[in-house]
């Protein structure tokens, strides 16, 4: 298990790699300049001066070797519209809320979404399964903004006075009374698709021969959905699962931006506005590595549910 742990998490060092490369060339080729935006142009003369100061007048392949080689100490860079502001600094303490708001919303679509899943699996063609059906689907197709919209409109806020309305409309300092809407908006989606992919898996593995074995067997019908069903349809979810995580933790722009919550979403956002190509880019990468991480993670976790992926019997 360890071996294969090792060869899993290797493999995130040239996504890296690949990813930082692509992200960095597309950054720097793209139209435009960070110097010179609506609002804000500055003169010829002192843009040369900026680009030497920062090597942006070097040949392309020598800015990637240089800002690589930063970044493998941790160092991603200089601000390009805050006064050459450290990018650390300015990604730092957008963080921990974009981190928060996407663990929050992932372990709701989870409790939630699983087991309504295996529910409608369970009471299949029923009026339960119907039921749990129309919810995913709701969930599918109400896009983020107009749950998010629907949630402020008729939780945060009442007609005639709107602040005292029983969750907050907007921001992150509030605790839990700012937190439930926004959660609730960016859990919708991943609720709706953990919910299908369940339902899927266990249709699968309903009338699987092991299945009729333990029921011939007299085993309990719990034990036979929690030891035997669930645990073999969770290795299909899993695949959905990682990805799903690594988008939540990273920030949702819209989610963000509507409850004007201080996170990456808000921030990458608000960096494109202002074309800063270094919060950006270091942004652009540290996305790159938390879907590779995660993945990676992933990969490990099949190997822990189902052994014979690990010793190479299953491809």
């Amino acid at each position: 298990m360890l071996s294969y742990a090792v060869r899993r998490l290797l493999w995130v060092i040239p996504v890296l790699v690949a990813a930082s490369a692509i992200a960095f060339v597309v950054m720097r080729t793209a139209p435009g300049s960070p110097w010179n935006r609506e609002g804000r142009q500055l003169e010829p003369y002192i843009v040369e001066q900026l680009n030497r100061d920062l090597g942006l007048d070097q040949p392309l392949l020598n800015q990637y070797l240089a800002w690589l080689g930063r970044l493998l100490t941790g160092d991603l860079g200089l601000s390009t519209s805050i006064q050459a502001i450290p990018v650390n600094e300015i990604i730092g303490p957008a963080v921990w809320p974009s981190l928060q708001l996407g663990l929050m919303a992932f372990l709701l679509a989870a409790v939630i979404g699983i087991p309504l899943g295996a529910v409608a699996a369970l009471r299949h063609r029923t009026v339960v399964d119907y039921a749990a059906t129309a919810l995913a689907m709701v969930g599918m197709v109400a896009p983020a903004f107009a749950l998010a919209a629907f949630l402020q409109l008729f939780f945060a806020s009442s007609i005639y006075r709107p602040e005292e309305g029983l969750f907050a409309p907007g921001g992150w300092e509030d605790g839990p009374r700012s937190w439930a809407l926004p959660t609730i908006a960016l859990a919708g989606l991943p609720m709706a698709q953990f919910a299908r992919y369940t339902k899927a898996s266990m249709l699968d593995v309903l009338h699987a021969d092991y299945v009729r074995t333990a029921h011939a067997k007299g085993l309990d019908e719990q034990q036979i959905v929690t030891h035997h069903m669930l645990r073999n349809a969770l290795v299909p979810l899993v695949t959905l699962m990682g990805p799903m995580l690594a988008i939540l933790i990273t920030g949702s722009i819209v989610v963000e931006r509507i409850f004007d919550i201080p996170g990456l979403g808000n921030l990458y956002w608000s960096s494109i506005r202002v074309r800063d190509y270094s919060v950006v880019l270091g942004m652009t990468v540290i996305y790159a590595a938390a879907v590779a991480i995660i993945n990676a993670a992933v990969d490990i976790l099949y190997g822990v549910i189902d052994p014979r992926i690990r010793d190479g019997s299953v491809r």
